[in-house]
């Protein structure tokens, strides 16, 4: 299991791609409601797609708090297969501790919560920077 309950990130990065296809509020009122972020907290950028389609991006920087408070709230609602998959801490993060995870859009917009690696959103818990070498880290976030 990762770490106990006391997490500590210094903040987090939520991006989320939306097609032209998908609705924007929509998707958001959806992560709101079932991951309790607030719609208001993201900025909205655009890009064209290769078929010169709209892709609406979506980015949120949540703070300290925010930050623990939605891993918790994600952790608490993932499976206990997804739960045993975060468990390997060398397929989530990054040399410098930072915590990468992607869930799956379509099932938040059902109001439930998965891994996923498929068309995601994906979440980036920033780390509390130490300085410590890699493998020190990750060893501190096992027990």
């Amino acid at each position: 299991m990762i770490r106990n309950e006391s997490v500590n990130f210094s903040a987090a990065e939520i991006s989320i791609i939306v097609h032209a296809t998908e609705e924007k509020d929509k998707i958001l009122e959806h992560f709101s409601s079932t991951l309790s972020v607030s719609p208001d907290s993201f900025s909205t950028g655009f890009a064209e797609g290769h078929w010169g389609n709209k892709i609406v991006l979506l980015t949120s920087i949540l703070s300290k708090n925010e930050a623990n408070s939605l891993y918790v709230k994600i952790k608490s609602c993932l499976t206990d297969t997804d739960v045993a998959l975060l468990s390997n801490l060398f397929d989530f993060y990054d040399e410098k501790g930072n915590l990468y995870i992607r869930l799956d859009k379509q099932r938040v917009c059902m109001g439930k919560v998965s891994l996923s690696d498929g068309d995601s959103i994906r979440i980036k818990f920033k780390s509390i920077l130490t300085h410590e070498p890699r493998k020190s880290t990750l060893n501190r976030m096992r027990t």
